[in-house]
């Protein structure tokens, strides 16, 4: 008896610390994990010399002296492109590229967000996570901060003076908006009953756009409000249309781009102006309370462009006879990427000049003397004369 129940403990000791080794392998695995998490600001950035090896983007290997355009993309990635102090970010997948505007390759930064959306004014970039919790800032030369918000994230904006407004998910309200300073600092948050579309920046306080229903129909609210106080300055009646955009104005009024009309609203939030659209909504630019919008007809294969120079005004309407992509909106012109290549209007509606071109693109930015052509799997750079 005695040596049978040596046995016994002798496999139940075995078996102890058989299941202790099992469990310490664990804990160690789970401590690695954590270490590696909490250093990830010191790792993260090693990789991206690793990252910046098997680019999604290539430069063009026969450069001549107008730089190395065009930029090759590769394996179809969806890529969005901004400027910020001059340099181009283009941000693909896990990664932020950055090049000058010669296309000249400066480095790669990762972000390991999902479903990553970037946001510019002319200094920073903001980057956040769409339906994620994360987001950062960014300048040319380093990032400026990273934060975690309680909620999902619907969207964010970064302004001119570099506020981030985020707006998210609420557990008791439809979203949250939440203003950042330029130091990552919540300074302002509001709960919205209504779902808020969009957000535009000012100095001390911001306009933001609802989405409502109103006899069957989709309408949209604009709200102006300071930061200093919890009332609301001026709401305005209900727009029918789907609010794509807003823009606030220097003057306290604001400019908002719907699905079917676009309006300006004085600093009480009355209507200044109002347009309904003729065709269907393609592409849109702002600049300076300078407005451009592009309408298509596909029925007809033709374009129509609207073009807006000051708040109170209507706009100049110009037919054009075959469908274009794109518009951009640049001190007293505006530029719009047609079928045969690039014209530029001044905001009377006429004419200033024109470019052929016999590659297609389908989006156009401007920065500086140059245009940059966005294509599907490359991207261009060209100048036009007078622009």
């Amino acid at each position: 008896m005695g040596n049978t129940v040596d046995i016994v403990v002798i496999r139940q000791r075995r078996r102890f610390r058989r299941r202790m080794s099992k469990l310490l392998l664990i804990l160690l695995a789970i401590g690695v994990c954590i270490f590696i998490y909490a250093k990830r600001d010191i790792w993260f950035p090693q990789l991206e010399g690793i990252g910046s090896r098997y680019q999604n983007i290539t430069q063009n290997e026969n450069a001549d002296t107008e730089g190395n355009y065009p930029l090759s993309i590769s394996g179809g990635v969806d890529y969005y492109t901004s400027f910020v102090e001059n340099n181009m970010f283009i941000l693909c997948d896990m990664y932020v590229y950055i090049y000058t505007v010669d296309g000249s390759f400066r480095e790669s930064r990762q972000h390991a967000y999902s479903n990553a959306i970037m946001e510019t004014n002319k200094e920073r970039c903001l980057l956040y996570s769409c339906n994620g919790t994360k987001f950062r800032v960014d300048t040319d030369s380093k990032m400026l901060f990273e934060n975690t918000t309680e909620q999902p994230i619907l969207f964010a904006r970064i302004a001119e003076n570099g506020l981030v407004a985020v707006v998210t998910e609420s557990d008791t309200y439809a979203c949250r908006l939440n203003v950042y300073d330029t130091s990552g600092k919540l300074i302002y948050s509001r709960d919205c009953v209504d779902r808020v579309l969009d957000v535009s920046l000012r100095e001390s306080g911001c306009v933001f756009t609802t989405l409502g229903a109103e006899n069957g129909d989709l309408v949209t609210t604009l709200q102006s409000v300071s930061f200093e106080g919890s009332e609301t300055e001026w709401t305005t009646s209900p727009l029918t249309t789907l609010c794509i955009r807003v823009y606030a104005l220097s003057d306290g009024g604001a400019f908002v781009i719907g699905d079917t009309k676009c309006a300006y609203y004085n600093s009480t939030g009355e209507i200044q102006s109002l347009c309904d659209y003729s065709g269907t909504l393609a592409d849109f630019a702002f600049s300076d309370e300078r407005a451009a919008v592009l309408l298509e007809n596909e029925e007809r294969r033709q374009s129509h462009l609207l073009l807006f120079s000051e708040p109170a005004s209507q706009p100049a309407e110009v037919a054009i006879p075959s469908i274009a992509k794109s518009v951009v909106v640049d001190g007293e012109k505006a530029y719009l990427l047609g079928a045969k290549g690039i014209e530029s209007y001044a905001f009377s509606g006429e004419r200033m000049s024109e470019l052929n071109m016999t590659d297609a693109y389908e989006k156009l930015l401007k920065n500086g003397k140059y245009f940059y052509l966005l294509g599907y799997d490359k991207i261009n750079r060209i100048k036009m004369n007078g622009s």
